[in-house]
């Protein structure tokens, strides 16, 4: 009887503790709806939906390692994949350039992202590239964070730019 008892308490603890663990029903109301940055792998394709869409590709080069990949991609990438004024205008993709994963490039030929983002010239992350629906970058490309105040504001203009480019030709 006596080892009942300690299991129900042991197991009672356990009970309460996972209780604990759940959101309680203010934190509900304040959780951001979850979005994935959709990985880049075929970039011909996504050339197509870019064209036929009149939209601008948005690129986030990253790599695993990237503690300033993941803070982009918390405050600025993942709030404009909740945001329809983003999404009805841009096409948001990611590449790890340490990645050992196939993709095709907007060629439609076979590579790997190292050898992609070397043919970029991409040597540092992150980086955000702007490309049209052809492959050719429409804006500068922003190279790591050095300001978070002033960082959305480049992206928007990054953004306004190619999208302004995009649509006059």
């Amino acid at each position: 009887m006596k080892h009942l008892f300690s299991i129900l308490l042991i197991q009672l603890s356990f009970s309460v503790s996972a209780a604990s663990d759940q959101p309680s029903d203010d934190e509900d109301e304040n959780t951001l709806p979850y979005v994935e940055i959709k990985r880049a792998t075929d970039f011909s394709l996504l050339a197509e939906t870019a064209r036929a869409e009149e939209k601008i590709i948005l690129l986030e080069v990253s790599a695993s390692y990237c503690e300033y990949c993941e803070m982009l991609e918390e405050e600025f990438i993942k709030p404009m994949l909740r945001n329809s004024d983003y999404t009805a205008d841009v096409l948001i993709r990611k590449i790890d350039m340490d990645g050992y994963y196939p993709i095709t490039d907007f060629s439609g030929n076979n590579t790997s992202p190292d050898k992609f983002t070397r043919d970029l010239k991409v040597l540092l992350t992150p980086t955000l590239l702007f490309f049209d629906g052809n492959g050719n970058e429409v804006s500068p490309r922003i190279l790591g964070i050095n300001s978070v105040e002033l960082y959305g504001g480049y992206l928007d203009d990054g953004l306004t730019a190619g999208l302004k480019k995009i649509r006059s030709q």
